[in-house]
């Protein structure tokens, strides 16, 4: 797997350093990652007086980079700034809030030029994946050594379709949970691009890309937490519906299946057996709360076997909600981290989830997260809010813990470590 389900950012939607700031040596903003164009907007004087209406302005002068500075007062910015960015909006411009102590400040750039989006691209995209996740259900499901094959007796193109509308419902109502964070929020975002991939999954993922960045670290939070709650959700909602949908196995049959060697494997499902749950390698929430004799058929009698396409499915979508909480880089759980601890803490956040990945298994995945941070030439950096400067809300703290709630629920360790 090499990319999860998620949400990026376009180059040049994170337009400003995760250098530290300070009033007295404002450090440049221009890097290898900065693609602002040259200023060609109003006047310094109009720039102090759209800041000078919601800030104490200090000091406004254009920087050595020909970039409108303004010093402000320190004092609670949150929404004042977001004020600040709809005035400047309407003459085209954008501004980042940084610094600290008791002079913070604004620099205003011109707003981005956004690329059109392509829709047809996003179709596109979504056929073949449908076609490269039904053509893996029809390859799994027609192995010989698949042992389901002896108590499931509906057709080969049913499973297929029943493991491809389970699995996409996960991953694209994960990325839609995204779209709808960014429309609550007046973010441009393009639709979700789905990844195809080979058999037995049939697809890496889907992700959509930010068209600016967010204006705060709320923004950030909501845009980072918002895909893989809804795909937490969804994929529990997927695995009770399997377990509705399992069927009714004789004792020699569940004998048959524990003793075949398949749980262990990478898409291995419980079997509910006199109410025990039979050992299995999958993650904690398939098997929390015993839901499967909460939710079986009521003629189940305690020998139980889980609809395995759609188990299989919740499987995979407990791996990819696993993948994005990781907190690193630009992973869903990176901007969770970056929201809550800010850039330094950001940094420490990435070598932990870094050391997740490669202790449990996923070194391939680890090693992918590395080549992009190298080849983005962003390193550590995580996707910047255009105020910096106000804490992510309390609330949104607490519901961190939801975040790592969610990854100890759908953590399991990689089947081939």
């Amino acid at each position: 797997m090499t990319e999860p389900t998620g949400l990026v950012s376009e180059r040049g939607a994170e337009q400003v350093s995760d250098a530290p700031a300070t009033a007295e040596t404002p450090p440049p903003t221009q890097s290898s990652q900065v693609t602002f164009t040259v200023y060609q907007g109003p006047p310094l004087e109009t720039i102090r007086r759209l800041v000078g209406s919601q800030f104490l302005v200090k000091d406004a002068f254009i920087d050595p980079y020909g970039i409108p500075t303004v010093h402000v007062a320190a004092e609670p910015p949150r929404q004042k700034f977001k004020t600040l960015l709809s005035e400047l909006r309407e003459h085209n411009l954008i501004a980042a809030l940084r610094g600290s102590g008791d002079t913070l400040i604004v620099r205003v750039f011109q707003k981005p030029q956004s690329n059109p989006s392509r829709k047809r691209v996003n179709l596109a995209m979504f056929l073949i994946t449908v076609a490269t996740v039904f053509g893996s259900g029809i390859y799994v499901w027609t192995r010989p050594e698949v042992i389901s094959n002896l108590f499931e007796t509906s057709s080969i193109f049913t499973k297929a379709a029943l493991f491809t509308i389970g699995l996409l419902a996960i991953i694209g109502l994960h990325e839609f949970g995204h779209k709808a964070t960014t429309n609550y929020h007046k973010l441009d975002a393009t639709l979700p691009y789905f990844i195809p991939g080979p058999p037995p999954i049939g697809t890496f993922g889907a992700l959509i890309s930010l068209k600016g960045p967010p204006a705060d670290r709320d923004q950030l939070f909501d845009l980072g937490l918002s895909g893989p709650v809804v795909g937490f959700f969804v994929t529990i909602l997927i695995a009770i519906l399997s377990i509705r949908l399992g069927v009714v196995v004789t004792p020699a049959v569940a004998d048959q299946i524990l003793a075949s060697g398949q749980f262990g494997s990478n898409l291995c499902l419980p079997l509910v057996s006199g109410g025990q749950i039979a050992s299995c390698e999958a993650p904690l929430l398939l098997f929390i709360g015993n839901i499967a004799n909460i939710f079986a058929p009521p003629n189940s009698q305690g020998l139980l076997m889980f609809n395995t396409q759609l188990g299989a499915a919740a499987h995979i979508g407990a791996l990819l909600t696993f993948l994005n909480l990781v907190p690193a880089w630009q992973l869903d759980g990176g901007h969770v981290s970056r929201a809550v601890f800010g850039p330094n803490g950001h940094r420490t956040a990435t070598l932990v989830g870094l050391v997740i990945l490669f202790v449990s298994g996923y070194i391939v995945f680890a090693f992918f997260l590395l080549l992009m941070m190298n080849l983005t030439r962003r390193g550590f950096a995580g996707v910047e809010p255009l105020d910096d400067v106000s804490p992510v809300s309390n609330s949104r703290k607490l519901l961190y813990l939801l975040a790592i709630v969610m990854l100890l629920l759908t953590f399991f360790p990689s089947p081939i470590l």
